[in-house]
């Protein structure tokens, strides 16, 4: 099966960069992936995308050697067995508040024994190799999201789960959790929360993963010990670049 070298490099203590595809854009992720991007995240949760084109910008990525993997919208095994079965490399999923949650991504990922995951990789194996079944539970990444206070007070317990590799801390719904505004920086309470989770995360030999909002946002996270980082999104540089040249020109 193929080797999801995102997951390999995390879990090695490297860092693994990413980005937000949030752009229903089979051009646009194929672009991001041939930027040398380690893996491209295809937002179900908050892009325009959806089941209808994921497969699509799937396939885009597989031009490639960036590892696709999808936040889907929710903890259900619709979305779940479905992104995978389409050549999902992991999920990351959303609101993820105590193990009883986190156990049901690992019942959504994994085969039986370990799992419940009906068996039916239309094009898993197109992309992973005709071994996928023997090897998926090794190369598939399971993420839950850790953004509420809930999930915070929870976050060791969320690790510890058997099959759980890591976890990625969306820090805006974090901070709006724990009482603060989105808008500027964090409150000091929510960076100390952040800080704790890349903590357990260390100490239990798991992954932990972090949305960056800008380069320097994602140096000193990966200083503090996130491993697995997206910085931005497709439509934020898109944004970025384009008001950066009209300014420089208008000037």
């Amino acid at each position: 099966m193929r080797i999801n070298t995102a997951k390999k490099r995390a879990l090695a203590d490297e860092t693994a960069i990413g980005i937000m595809c949030n752009l229903a854009s089979p051009i646009g992720a194929e672009t991001l992936g041939l930027c040398g991007y380690d893996f491209v995240v295809i937002d179900l949760q908050h892009g325009e995308n959806g089941l209808g084109t994921v497969q699509v910008l799937m396939q885009a990525l597989s031009a490639s050697a960036t590892i696709p993997i999808v936040r889907v919208p929710a903890n259900d095994a619709i979305h779940i067995q479905r992104v995978l079965d389409l050549g999902a490399y992991g999920v990351i999923v959303p609101f993820i508040n105590n193990r009883r949650e986190a156990k049901a991504i690992v019942d959504n990922i994994a085969y039986p024994p370990h799992g419940s995951r009906s068996f039916g990789p239309i094009r898993g194996t197109i992309y992973g190799g005709s071994d996928y079944f023997a090897k998926a539970g090794e190369e598939l990444l399971a993420l839950p999201m850790l953004e509420s206070a809930e999930g915070l007070a929870n976050a060791r317990d969320i690790l510890e789960v058997e099959g759980i590799h890591g976890c990625f801390v969306g820090p805006a719904d974090l901070n709006i959790s724990l009482g603060h505004s989105p808008d500027g920086p964090l409150a000091a309470e929510t960076e100390a929360g952040i800080a704790s989770i890349a903590r357990h995360a260390r100490e239990l030999g798991k992954i932990a993963g972090i949305h960056a909002f800008s380069i320097d946002d994602a140096k000193r996270r990966a200083e503090q010990g996130f491993r697995f980082i997206t910085v931005m999104a497709d439509t934020r540089l898109i944004r970025m670049g384009a008001q950066q040249t009209f300014a420089a020109l208008r000037a």
